[in-house]
């Protein structure tokens, strides 16, 4: 690499004879590259903040101007480590000092390791730091600065290299020791076992210039000169990281799952719509986008309020003669921060094939004491709210000829009050809307099924968008939620998809578990809708959503994007016919997100048709990649 280096060592012990693990990352491409070697940082669920850091010249460069900063991270999985609570292990890093002063150390951090201590609710925490100002190395162990040692790390990059073993740290500058080595302590926290480099602090806006040539690993205690490991000398990545997927991406195509085209544009998507949807859209377009509605009453609103409505575009073909479609309708935006707490669903019903359709009405469950003020069991206008579940908002017809519209409510505590145990971003619960004909045919009476409930400890943000499909066993459903992992305050919610099953037609559910593989393998997945499907092709039920390499944070990242087929006796994914729907491509931010899709089957060529937006993000330039594609999938 460069010359002059500086190495840190983190304690002294004998390097091992068993084969060790190494990587090297040599910063050749930017961090949050896709497809980069020896891993894909994967920032801890943040995008890389590309005000203070840019690659330049082989180097990872943070530089910021009277701006705080935020660090690069990559998760222990991502790394592909397991540290024992005293572990033995060598972290080197190439680092030089360019400009400025930071207000305290911890802005200008060399490296910053956490991991799980041998006691429950603990961790080790080691961080690297420079006093520009004073030249001297800081390494703060668990709760304190515990040793400060005199370096100049400016001109050339030096390197830090980090040896862990017999529960001892010390450091070492350009190959020789710095200090004597300390005790490793632990420290009461729960939080993901990481690296990070750059400001591990905030509150200041400091002007500051630094610069790292490389970071490498090795799960040996390696003093400088032991084990043959120089990874300055290395100029091309060495190595690999992990995978949370481990090998479900990596095996030979399915046959039996081809994707066939990515096009731009809506075309292919258009042509799939069945002579329903064509006739109802013609409906759609004429409808008003907003009503006035008066018999809401809002703690804030007593008369009358005006209604922003949105259309599912996908009414359900229950026969030749009857059409049921649903609409949404908030004060609000259809957005869930500004929306969420005023969502209410109505329906209407076509009785001669979708050429009329009947007013649009609050959808309200059948019996005493419910009315379109509290239209459901658990819902109240002015205090909660329910909406559709699925994306994009379907209903499904079971074979014993009723509906079934999941949806998800906010539900209220034994206060009356809003019910967010987290403090979450929202939390919700899904309900099942079921409706059955009335005697006359001509409309749906609604009832609702048992609640389904994932609590706080399970998922952040509860039960919320989910698909649903009707297994081959007649009124048995399979119901895959998504979940969330953000907030996190014990760091042991889980970043999974749930599934759960009912066999009455819908009435009641299962307990939720984490949706996986037929092998075991729980499936790693942001917070992000998905959809179940069955192929009148096949007659078999296929799952689409997003799988995640690195681990989830919330809602990031939503790519890869993929379609796997479900046994249906087993309720979980058969691994080898996992396929890959779209990714995100060299050229892609980090932050690129493959949800929220339309998806329909094509009845005259038998296909699955998706179509999405390729979103980049905020503050990213729309270029070719971005914008509505659509994905043509053959099952056979």
């Amino acid at each position: 690499m460069r010359s002059c280096t500086l190495l840190l060592a983190l304690a002294c012990a004998a390097p091992s004879a068993r084969a060790a693990t190494r990587w090297t990352d040599v910063f050749d491409t930017p961090v949050d590259a896709a497809r980069r070697r020896p891993f894909e940082w994967d920032g801890l669920g943040r995008a890389l903040d590309k005000r203070c850091w840019s690659a330049r010249d082989g180097a990872l460069v943070f530089d910021t101007r009277e701006a705080p900063g935020d660090p690069v991270g990559l998760s222990f999985v991502t790394a592909g480590l397991t540290l024992a609570p005293s572990p033995a292990f060598s972290l080197e890093v190439g680092f030089r000092h360019v400009s400025g002063a930071a207000p305290r150390p911890a802005y200008e951090c060399l490296a910053y390791l956490r991991w799980a201590a041998a006691t429950p609710g603990t961790m080790r925490v080691l961080v690297v730091q420079y006093d520009a100002t004073a030249r001297e190395l800081v390494l703060y162990n668990a709760d304190r600065d515990e040793l400060r040692a005199s370096a100049d790390l400016t001109g050339g990059f030096h390197a830090v290299r980090l040896v862990s073993g017999g529960g001892q740290a010390a450091l070492f500058v350009d190959g020789q020791p710095a200090g004597a080595p300390v005790t490793l302590r632990e420290r009461k926290m729960t939080d993901s076992e990481a690296i990070l480099l750059g400001p591990v602090t905030g509150g200041d806006k400091p002007t500051l210039h630094y610069e790292y040539d490389y970071l490498a690993f090795a799960d040996e205690a390696l003093r400088p000169g032991e084990g043959a490991w120089d990874p300055a000398r290395e100029r091309e990545p060495v190595g690999r990281g992990g995978s949370l997927l481990g090998a479900l991406l990596d095996h030979p195509p399915y046959p039996g799952i081809k994707v066939l085209a990515r096009q731009a544009g809506r075309a292919a998507i258009d042509r799939a719509r069945p002579d329903e949807m064509v006739r109802y859209e013609a409906v759609r377009g004429r409808m008003p986008a907003q009503l006035e509605v008066p018999f809401y009453t809002y703690p804030d609103q007593p008369g009358p309020s005006r209604q922003n409505v949105y259309r599912s575009a996908y009414p359900l073909r229950c026969d030749e003669r009857r059409q049921v479609a649903v609409t949404m309708l908030t004060r609000g935006i259809d957005d869930t921060r500004e929306g969420f707490m005023d969502y209410k669903l109505w329906y209407r019903v076509s009785l001669d094939g979708g050429a009329t359709w009947r007013d649009e009405k609050p959808l309200v469950q059948a019996g005493d004491g419910y009315s379109p003020q509290h239209p459901i069991e658990p819902v109240y206008i002015g205090k909660n709210s329910f909406c559709f579940a699925t994306i994009p908002p379907t209903l499904l017809l079971m074979s014993n000829a009723e509906v079934f519209l999941p949806s998800y409510y906010a539900p209220l505590g034994p206060d009356g009050k809003y019910y967010n145990p987290l403090n979450a971003f929202t939390f919700t619960w899904v309900v099942g809307l079921i409706g059955r004909w009335n005697a006359a045919g001509d409309d749906l009476l609604w009832t609702i099924s048992r609640p389904v409930k994932l609590e706080g400890e399970q998922s952040a943000r509860g039960a919320d968008e989910c698909g649903v499909v009707e297994l081959r066993q007649p009124g048995h459903l399979l119901m895959v939620i998504r979940g969330s992992n953000q907030p996190n305050p014990t760091g042991k919610v889980p970043a999974v998809k749930w599934q759960t099953l009912s066999t009455d037609y819908g009435r009641t559910w299962s307990p939720c578990t984490p949706f996986g593989t037929t092998e075991g393998q729980v499936l790693p997945s942001p917070s992000s809708c998905c959809s179940l499907i069955r192929s009148s092709r096949t007659g078999r039920v296929y799952w689409i959503g997003n799988v995640s390499r690195v681990p989830p944070q919330g809602n990031w990242p939503r790519y890869p994007l993929v379609i796997g087929e479900v046994d249906e006796d087993k309720l979980a994914l058969k691994p080898e016919t996992v396929t890959v729907i779209d990714d995100r491509e060299e050229h892609d931010p980090a932050d690129l997100q493959l949800s929220n899709w339309n998806l329909l089957e094509d009845a005259h060529t038998g296909r699955l048709v998706l179509s999405l937006v390729r979103y980049m993000g905020e503050g990213h330039d729309p270029a070719a990649a971005s914008g509505t594609w659509t994905y043509e999938i053959e099952a056979r």
